[in-house]
């Protein structure tokens, strides 16, 4: 990969160099902006672990509302495999802003994803129910259940569960700082202790530099199913 494009996260990982893919995914939102239509790069690294190969993902999206209460979105990803990008998956995505905060605090909304990948690897759908609750003008938080079922392929049968959260403070120069939170439990029949799990914490920045929003951040690994180490750098343009 160009080592202009590796800049950016290695500056991050001068601190902790020490495979799975990398985590390329968000907390999102249930909100939806009626004007958006906007397109989004996303770059995700894991340094390799116990001799293993650095894993780089490489995720580009679009999306564009209907109106208030309904978004769709279409992401490729792609991850290197030596000196050459190799594509990895193409999903689809509806999301449905289903409850407006009014006078409260609290938005919520669900989003139907489905996805197909290169080879034998199996398909997915999956429905995830994401919350945000406006604490303060300045304090945000926001939480994901995740419901998956694979099929095709080498699908094995049984729902897959998945949880994702963050809290954030907007600062006086509008960026975000704050903290977020991964959770995969795998099949809900059969999920294993929690090291068997991935679990991954870390901080992350977001904010807007000219007319690109960015954000920044890094997941740590705590337990030993998850990366050690990801560092995730995303570009977004708004036309």
């Amino acid at each position: 990969m160009k080592q202009w494009i590796k800049l950016p996260l290695l500056v991050l990982g001068l601190c902790a160099f020490q495979v799975m893919a990398s985590n390329t995914s968000g907390v999102h939102g249930p909100t939806v902006n009626p004007d958006d239509r906007s397109a989004m790069y996303r770059i995700g690294f894991s340094p390799g672990e116990d001799g293993g190969e650095d894993a780089w993902a490489h995720r580009f999206h679009y999306q564009q509302a209907f109106n208030e209460d309904f978004r769709w979105r279409i992401i490729t990803q792609f991850r290197d495999v030596g000196d050459d990008l190799e594509y990895d998956y193409l999903r689809a995505e509806l999301l449905y802003h289903f409850k407006h905060k009014e006078d409260g605090i609290w938005d919520s909304g669900v989003r139907f994803d489905i996805r197909t990948r290169k080879g034998s690897r199996p398909e997915l759908f999956a429905i995830n129910w994401t919350n945000q609750w406006q604490l303060t003008p300045e304090w945000r938080l926001r939480g994901i259940v995740i419901g998956g079922w694979n099929f095709g392929g080498t699908a094995v049968g049984g729902t897959t569960l998945e949880t994702r959260a963050s809290l954030t403070y907007k600062m006086e120069n509008g960026h975000r700082l704050g903290v977020e939170m991964f959770n995969e439990y795998g099949r809900i029949s059969d999920m294993g202790s929690f090291n068997d799990q991935e679990h991954q914490i870390g901080p992350v920045l977001s904010g807007k530099i000219g007319e690109f929003s960015y954000q920044l951040g890094y997941l740590a690994g705590v337990s030993n199913g998850a990366n050690d180490h990801t560092y995730r750098l995303w570009f977004n343009k708004a036309f």
